[in-house]
């Protein structure tokens, strides 16, 4: 072969490749991608699927409206389970797609990814994970959700208002669980309540036998006036009755997390049970925003049943890096600073105003299961 062959061959391989890179360049161009690490497997894989569930629906709504400024919008998700290293491996295995606008659940996650987000110059923001260790002053660690240092305060009321001065606490050994022990006790002592005993019990994924721990909350039921009770994870229902087996009889006061888990399905195992949650309710309400209506009748139209909050502030979550997109690009600095400037912001789950922490602050409610039933108090 002579050397014009040659050149000319080397010609033609050179203008496929230009003509490939510009065809992928030209379809990135085109789509707007957001990295979902979600809790798809694992002890809270139940929260995982409606948040799935929400995503579908949130990008299906943007799309159909014509995307973001034309560009589709694609969130590839990546599995959590609910545990710090595989988020972090999650995670990378996103940036190698060129992600750098970031969701994601659970206290565990969330509290794993903070720093390498802000270290990496990304932009992460959160529906529903209450750890502390997320609070750090930076405005590219978003959060929508009440956090532990609501929780905490919100039993405390709660159980000062029903006159509960002595209360015995049961929480996981993890991030949300030291985070509400800490701010529960704070709250409550300072209103003359007395925590009598506080119970880390084994809270990872392998664990389901919790008599010892239960055990040792039972012989203070003679001193104690209620029980302050968090489960989190699928093994709700076998918690609920060990607790009822062991022969718990006082009062159970509880938060959100644990009475709308999705895994747990038999409610009844939670009668007479007052819990801290938000101002959502996960049927129509004649107050309903346009907005929320329209989310809550899709998602029944669906999947057939009404959307948790937690399904709801993912949905919110991915409308807001959205917006943030259309306004100001895909920076994520500039992402940060636009959503933590918004203020009285409707989404499906009320009106948001961020913070420079670009922290919401949101009012707990409190609700009660009566005949299997979630009765708004």
């Amino acid at each position: 072969m002579n050397k014009k062959a040659i050149w000319g061959i080397i010609v033609v391989i050179i203008v496929i490749v230009l003509i490939g890179v510009s065809a992928n360049k030209s379809k990135q161009s085109n789509t707007v991608k957001i990295g979902g690490l979600y809790l798809l497997s694992g002890p809270i894989a139940a929260v995982g699927e409606i948040e799935n569930k929400a995503t579908q629906i949130a990008v299906d709504t943007i799309n159909n409206a014509g995307g973001i400024n034309g560009k589709k919008l694609e969130v590839i998700q990546g599995d959590t389970a609910y545990d710090a290293r595989k988020a972090l491996s999650a995670y990378d295995n996103a940036k190698l797609s060129g992600i750098k606008l970031f969701i994601t659940d659970g206290s565990s996650p969330a509290a794993a990814l903070r720093k390498p987000i802000i270290d990496e110059g990304n932009f992460l923001i959160i529906p529903a994970a209450t750890t502390p260790a997320y609070f750090d002053g930076e405005n590219r660690t978003c959060r929508i959700a009440l956090t532990a240092k609501s929780f905490g305060p919100g039993l405390a009321n709660l159980l000062i208002k029903d006159q509960y001065k002595r209360a015995s606490v049961l929480l996981p050994q993890n991030e949300y669980g030291q985070g509400l022990a800490k701010e529960f006790t704070n709250a409550y002592t300072a209103q003359g309540g007395k925590v009598v005993i506080t119970e880390f019990y084994d809270a990872s994924p392998g664990a389901g036998d919790y008599r010892t721990s239960i055990s040792k909350i039972k012989a203070t039921q003679n001193t104690s006036d209620a029980l302050i009770f968090v489960q989190v994870a699928n093994t709700i229902e076998p918690m609920l009755n060990q607790i009822h087996e062991l022969g718990w009889k006082k009062p159970i006061v509880s938060d959100f997390y644990t009475i709308e888990n999705p895994s747990l399905k038999n409610v009844s195992l939670a009668n007479g049970i007052e819990y801290v949650t938000y101002q959502f309710s996960s049927k129509p309400q004649p107050t309903d925003s346009v907005k929320t209506a329209a989310f809550k009748a899709e998602y029944f139209k669906r999947f057939g049943m009404y959307p948790i909050y937690t399904a709801a502030a993912t949905y919110d979550v991915i409308s807001i890096i959205a917006d943030a997109v259309a306004h100001v690009g895909e920076d994520p600095r500039k992402v940060g600073d636009y959503v933590s400037s918004l203020k009285n912001y409707p989404v499906t789950t009320g009106t948001l105003t961020f913070n420079s922490d670009c922290e919401v602050e949101r009012t707990t409610a409190v609700a009660k299961i009566v005949d299997g039933q979630i009765v708004n108090e």
